[in-house]
C-alpha cells in the first residue's frame, strides 16, 4: 500500500430519489452541519439507511478504530429515526455496508500515531447510490470527515441521508483551546470530556495552562516540592498527563503544555524561593491578578532547573511546541537587584524588556536543544529574539500584524477569550487575519471628540471620535494607543430633546455598542450586556490618522490560527462546559470555515442544533451543569413535587438573564474583595449560560418587527404574559429557599420590566407617539432596571429600550 492515506466509507442499500437536482446550499443552509464545510453540493436525492449496518475498518490501530465505532454509534443513538439502527463489525469488505479503510503508520507498537502542526487535515466526503465514500491523505482527516458524518447521522430525518460531495479542508492548521489548570484545578475526565467536544469541532490543540501565581499542576521528580508545597495536593501525577495526551492523540488533538515564566511565578517561589529576584520566604497566592516574583535571569541555578524541567517536559509532551508565558512581567525585583543591575550593566540593557529578552534567548536556546519549539504571549517579542518561536497575542490584531510583518509567527487569542461571557456573533466575527472596513484617506476631518470610559476596576479607557466628511461618511474611534478603526453609525434618535447618535464597533473589550450625546448629554457604552458610563468632550487637538497597509500574502501566512482561552477565575468543574459550549462551535467554524462564511442568523440556528448536539451525542455537560447550578440552589427539605416546581420557576426566570459581561464581574467581585481562589462559585450567576436564547429570540422578533412583519410582536406578547404569570404563581420559591432569598429584587424588575414590554409593544403597535417628557420617563424607568454593579444582568432590558426608542422615532417598521 502506497503512503497516499484513502479512507474509503460504503454503504449498500437502497435509496429513492426524483430526479438529480443539484441544489448549492450557502452556509449549510438547511443541514446543521458546524463547521461549515469549504465546498458543499448537495441533491434532491436521498440514501435510506437499513437497521444494520455492517462495518469493515482497516487501518486504524484498535483504539483509534474502536473510537470511530463508538463515534458513529452514538450519533445513529440520537437520531430520532436511526434509533434502532446498529453498526455491526465485519472481517469481510465486500459484503459490509460501510467500509473504512486507512492505513495508518504507528511509530511503535501500542503508540498511536501522534498529531503534528501542519499535518493534512483535508477530507472528502460523499453520499450517494454507491453508498458513503470518505477519502483522506490522513488519519486526521478521516476522522473530521467521521465529526461531519456524525453529525449527519444524528440530525437525518427518516432514516435518510443527503446525496451530497464534500470538499473540505481548514482554513488554519492552528485551532485551539487552552484550558487554565491552575487558578482552579481541572479534574481528568472534565479535560476528557473537553477534548471529545474539541474533536467534534474540529479543533486540533488543546493549550494545557498548567503553572501560574496560583499553584503547579504537574509532578516533576526532580523538582518534588512544587507539588508538595505549591499544589494543595492538586496537581497532575505524570501517568495522567500520559493519560490525557494519549487520548488527545487519539482525537488528533496536539497538546501544548504552558509552564510561565519569568514572571507569573509565585507557585515556584513558595517552593524554591532561593530562584527569585528577592530570596524570601513566600506564601500561596490565593487572590487573582499580576504578582512581584519573577525568576532571577542573573542566576545561573535558574537556567539549570529551567533545563531540567524542560527534559523532563519533553518526555511528558511530544508535541514540538512548548509555551513559556512570558507575560505581565513586572520588573520591580530585577531592577532592585544588585547581581541583576550588575548584569543590566555588562550587556549594555536599559530595561526590564532587555533582561526579559536575554532571559527568552537562553530559554530559547534550551528548548531548542530538547527540539522543541518556544512559544510565549506578545511580551516575549523583543527584536533580538530569533524568528524560531511563535507568539501568542492577547493584545490584539495590530500587535499581530506587526509580529507578522517582522517576520515572527502568531496565533490570536484576543477576542475569543471565552472566560468572559460575550456573545457568540461578536466571536464569530472575529477574524485571526481581520476584515475590518479599510479607512477612507480621502474624507476631510469634520469633527473630533475624546471620550473616556469609566470601568470598575484598573484604569479608564481612555479614546477618541473622529468624525469624517460632510455627513458622517466615516467615524474612526480609537482606544489608548492603538490605531484608528472604522466604526458603524447605526442611527440616530432623539431623546427628551437631544439627539443621540448609536455607533458599533468590535474591541478587545468586547463588542461595543455607544449611545453618544454629541452636543451635550449622558453618552454610554454597552459592553456586551453591560452598560458603561463614559464622558465625552470636542477633541480640538486629533490625532493624525495613518492608513496601515494590509498583510501581503507571505505575512499572512505567519498567523497560524488562533486560540479560545477559558482561564478559570471564575470557572471550576461544575461550570466548565456551560461556559465553552456549544460557542465553541462558532469559534471553531471561523477557524476551519471559508472567511466568507459569515451569516450570524444561520450560524445561530445551526448553534441550536449543536446545543443538544453536543449534550446527547458528545456527552458534554453545559446542559446539565445549568440544571444541576439551579437545583443546588433549592432546600434540600423540600418534596419531589415542591423541588419540580421550584426547577421549574427558576427555569423561567433565569431565562431573561445572562452574567454580566466583559469582566464585569471580576471587577465586582475584585470591589467585593472576593476576587480570589476561595470564593464561593455557587450563586446563579455561575450557572447562567452566556447568552440567553430566550432574549435573542426576542431580538429576532424585534428585528422582524422592524422589517415590516407587525405580526412579530404577537408571539413576544403571548410569551411575555405567560411569563409574568408562571412567575407570579411561583415566586414564593424564592422566599422558601435560603439560598434564593437574594434574588427578589431581580424578580421585582423583571416583573416591571415584564408590565413595561407589554406597554412598549401595545404603542408600537396603535403607533402611539409621547411626548418627549414621557418618552425620557419610560425610557429611563427601562435604563433603571439594569446596574451595572450587579454580576447579574436583565438583559431582555435592552432589546425592548431599543424598541421603544424605535418607535418612538418613528423607526419601528419599515
Amino acid at each position: 500500500m502506497n503512503n497516499h492515506l484513502k479512507l474509503i466509507i460504503s454503504v449498500l442499500c437502497c435509496c429513492y430519489a426524483t430526479v438529480s437536482i443539484a441544489v448549492p446550499l450557502p452556509s449549510n443552509q438547511g443541514l446543521a452541519l458546524m463547521p461549515s464545510p469549504k465546498k458543499m453540493h448537495v441533491t434532491q436525492q436521498h440514501l435510506v439507511l437499513p437497521e444494520n449496518i455492517q462495518v469493515f475498518m482497516t487501518g486504524f490501530d484498535e483504539p483509534r478504530q474502536s473510537l470511530q465505532f463508538s463515534r458513529l454509534q452514538s450519533a445513529l443513538a440520537q437520531s430520532s429515526s436511526l434509533q434502532s439502527s446498529t453498526l455491526l463489525k465485519s472481517a469481510l469488505p465486500d459484503t459490509s455496508l460501510l467500509q473504512i479503510v486507512v492505513p495508518e503508520k504507528s511509530s511503535k507498537k501500542g503508540h498511536h500515531l501522534l498529531p503534528q502542526f501542519g499535518d493534512d487535515e483535508s477530507y472528502t466526503l460523499e453520499i450517494g447510490a454507491q453508498g458513503i465514500h470518505i477519502q483522506a491523505n490522513s488519519v486526521f482527516g478521516a476522522q473530521h470527515a467521521v465529526s461531519s458524518l456524525m453529525q449527519l447521522l444524528a440530525t437525518a430525518e427518516d432514516g435518510r441521508l443527503p446525496y451530497l460531495r464534500i470538499e473540505d479542508a481548514p482554513r488554519f492548521a492552528w485551532r485551539g483551546l487552552l484550558i487554565d489548570s491552575v487558578r482552579h484545578f481541572i479534574r481528568v475526565d472534565t479535560i476528557k470530556r473537553q477534548l471529545d467536544g474539541m474533536a467534534a469541532a474540529k479543533l486540533n490543540v488543546l493549550h494545557w495552562h498548567l503553572s501560574d501565581d496560583q499553584g503547579w499542576r504537574v509532578e516533576f521528580q526532580a523538582f518534588p516540592l512544587l507539588t508538595q508545597m505549591a499544589s494543595d495536593g492538586q496537581y497532575y501525577t505524570q501517568q495522567q498527563v500520559r493519560e490525557v495526551v494519549n487520548y488527545a492523540a487519539l482525537h488528533g488533538i496536539r497538546v501544548v503544555p504552558e509552564f510561565g515564566m519569568p514572571g507569573h511565578a509565585s507557585a515556584i517561589a513558595v517552593a524554591y524561593p532561593q530562584l527569585m529576584s528577592e530570596v524570601k520566604d513566600y506564601d500561596m497566592q490565593r487572590h487573582w491578578g499580576v504578582f512581584k516574583p519573577l525568576l532571577d535571569v542573573s542566576k545561573p541555578q535558574v537556567y539549570e532547573f529551567i533545563e531540567t524541567l524542560f527534559a523532563q517536559v519533553a518526555t511528558l509532551f511530544p508535541d514540538q511546541y512548548v509555551h513559556i508565558g512570558g507575560d505581565e512581567v513586572d520588573p520591580e525585583q530585577w531592577l532592585k537587584n544588585k547581581d541583576i543591575q550588575a548584569l543590566m550593566q555588562a550587556q549594555s540593557f536599559t530595561d526590564g524588556h532587555d533582561l526579559q529578552a536575554y532571559f527568552n534567548q537562553r530559554v530559547q536556546a534550551i528548548l531548542h536543544k530538547q527540539q522543541r519549539i518556544m512559544m510565549g504571549w506578545d511580551e516575549v517579542y523583543h527584536p533580538k529574539l530569533p524568528r524560531d518561536i511563535v507568539v501568542q497575542s492577547w493584545r490584539g490584531h495590530d500587535s499581530l500584524n506587526s509580529l507578522a510583518r517582522k517576520g515572527y509567527q502568531g496565533i490570536l487569542s484576543t477576542g475569543f477569550y471565552i472566560d468572559q461571557p460575550q456573545y457568540t456573533d461578536y466571536h464569530y466575527r472575529n477574524d485571526p487575519l481581520g476584515d475590518a472596513e479599510p479607512l477612507d484617506m480621502s474624507l476631510e476631518l469634520s469633527s473630533a471628540y475624546s471620550f473616556t470610559i469609566d470601568r470598575l476596576k484598573g484604569s479608564d479607557v481612555a479614546g477618541e471620535l473622529l468624525i469624517m466628511g460632510d455627513d458622517a461618511q466615516q467615524l474612526l474611534i480609537k482606544f489608548n494607543d492603538q490605531r484608528h478603526k472604522v466604526a458603524q453609525l447605526n442611527k440616530r434618535y432623539t431623546l427628551d430633546g437631544t439627539q443621540y447618535s448609536v455607533v458599533t464597533l468590535d474591541s478587545w473589550m468586547g463588542p461595543l455598542e455607544f449611545e453618544l450625546a454629541l452636543s451635550g448629554g449622558d453618552s454610554s457604552v454597552m459592553i456586551g450586556n453591560s452598560r458603561y458610563p463614559m464622558t465625552l468632550k470636542r477633541n480640538d487637538t486629533p490625532s493624525t490618522v495613518s492608513s496601515i497597509k494590509p498583510l501581503t500574502s507571505s505575512e499572512q501566512q505567519r498567523i497560524l490560527g488562533a486560540e479560545a482561552t477559558i482561564w478559570s477565575e471564575l470557572v471550576n468543574d461544575d461550570n466548565l462546559d456551560l461556559r465553552i459550549w456549544p460557542r465553541l462551535f462558532a469559534i471553531a467554524e471561523r477557524l476551519w470555515s471559508p472567511q466568507a462564511v459569515k451569516n450570524r442568523e444561520n450560524m445561530y440556528q445551526r448553534l441550536e442544533v449543536m446545543d443538544n448536539y453536543g449534550a446527547n451525542v458528545l456527552g458534554l455537560a453545559h446542559q446539565r451543569q445549568y440544571h444541576q447550578g439551579l437545583s443546588h440552589l433549592l432546600s434540600p427539605a423540600l418534596s419531589d413535587a415542591e423541588r419540580q416546581r421550584s426547577l421549574t420557576f427558576l427555569l423561567a426566570f433565569s431565562s431573561r438573564l445572562e452574567p454580566a459581561h466583559y469582566y464585569t464581574r471580576h471587577h465586582i467581585k475584585y470591589l467585593k474583595e472576593q476576587y480570589h481562589q476561595h470564593a464561593p462559585m455557587n450563586a446563579i450567576v455561575d450557572f447562567l449560560p452566556v447568552e440567553s436564547s430566550a432574549v435573542r429570540q426576542l431580538q429576532s422578533a424585534f428585528s422582524r418587527y422592524r422589517a415590516g412583519k407587525v405580526d412579530a410582536l404577537e408571539q413576544v406578547e403571548k410569551d411575555t404574559l405567560e411569563l409574568q404569570a408562571q412567575l407570579l404563581d411561583a415566586q414564593q420559591v424564592l422566599t422558601d429557599n435560603d439560598n434564593l432569598t437574594h434574588l427578589q429584587p431581580i424578580l421585582a424588575r423583571l416583573l416591571k420590566l415584564n408590565v413595561l414590554t407589554l406597554g412598549v409593544i401595545e404603542n408600537c403597535r396603535r403607533q402611539v407617539i409621547h411626548p418627549p417628557q414621557k418618552q425620557a420617563q419610560v425610557a429611563q424607568q427601562l435604563r433603571s432596571l439594569q446596574e451595572l454593579q450587579s454580576e447579574l444582568v436583565l438583559a431582555a432590558v435592552e432589546p425592548v429600550r431599543k424598541l421603544y426608542l424605535d418607535c418612538q422615532n418613528n423607526q419601528g417598521t419599515s
